[in-house]
């Protein structure tokens, strides 16, 4: 099988606001219960550079070694991550500006992608107008939302069919980009963050919104899936969490909605070249290997 073009479609890099991120990746060596995944218990040398030139010069390397032609890389803006994310770092700063994003796609020769952090806890009306100028003048792809670590109005859990969020579906359908939504074990306070029915409540609402679920929904696996196959404009990009308990089922879904999965490595929780080198082991045709690499990425980014 020849080797296809690899787009990740989601990698933090090694910046001062990430750096949370790789306290939770490295503190996870430590623990006396190991867990048994290669790419959760591997490093690179990028990993241990948070915060330095050096570290994002070492990613690029790294990049031209995994065989990876770009990368995707959400912003944040949001108040309140949970404990299990803040437990080691002393970093006030969590964010990723739009700006940050801009310098980023200069420093890696237009091979960064960046999406725009929504904050959904400001007036509506400010993140929608957040998300224009995002996308018209700073030329992001789309944006991402962190709905786990957001509150509603009433300052309960934020649910992604509160209709308060609606004008920001409005204008991401009106842009014609993408949507992130962000999922996992540690995408809300707790893993209940990550219910999916109201996904659905949502799609069908706004079924031309072109919607990606990273890290796939992990540990709703069935239930993320089976929005794909109902929501064709539902996208899953499973990356690290294809490796973890129960991620077998993504690996076999990827055959039966070949149009619908996206490759990343979650960088740093995944060493880029040994995500890619694992990744292409999945048994899988050259067509549909390609369409999971990059194929599927570059329609719904349009380049």
């Amino acid at each position: 099988m020849s080797i296809p073009r690899v787009i990740d479609f989601r990698c933090r890099p090694p910046m001062a606001a990430q750096k949370l991120l790789f306290d939770l990746k490295l503190g996870r060596l430590e623990h006396t219960n190991k867990f048994i995944c290669p790419p959760a218990m591997a490093t690179s040398p990028s990993m241990f550079k948070v915060g330095e030139k050096e570290g994002l010069d070492l990613l690029f390397k790294e990049m031209d070694e995994a065989g990876i032609d770009q990368i995707v890389v959400p912003g944040r803006n949001i108040a309140n991550p949970p404990k299990a994310v803040l437990q080691k770092t002393d970093t006030d700063k969590i964010n990723v500006t739009d700006q940050e994003l801009i310098q980023l796609r200069h420093d890696f020769d237009n091979r960064s992608i960046g999406l725009h952090g929504i904050n959904a806890e400001q007036p509506i009306e400010k993140a929608v107008a957040e998300i224009e100028v995002a996308v018209r003048d700073h030329n992001l792809a789309g944006a991402v939302l962190e709905i786990g670590y957001s509150k509603a109005p009433d300052g309960g859990p934020l649910s992604a069919d509160n209709r308060i969020l609606y004008p920001i579906y409005e204008t991401i359908v009106k842009l014609d980009v993408l949507l992130m939504i962000q999922s996992g074990i540690y995408a809300g306070h707790d893993i209940g963050a990550n219910n999916w029915p109201p996904l659905d409540r949502v799609m069908q609402d706004f079924p031309e919104m072109k919607l990606v679920l990273a890290h796939g929904g992990y540990p709703r696996v069935l239930d993320a899936i089976a929005l794909a196959v109902k929501h064709q404009n539902f996208y899953l990009s499973p990356d690290i969490y294809c490796f973890f308990p129960g991620g077998r089922l993504y690996v076999e879904a990827i055959s039966q909605l070949p149009d619908q999965f996206l490759f990343g490595t979650a960088y740093p929780f995944g060493p880029l070249k040994l995500s890619v080198d694992m990744a292409l082991e999945f048994p899988l045709s050259e067509e549909m290997m390609e369409k999971y690499m990059s194929g599927n990425a570059a329609r719904l980014l349009d380049i």
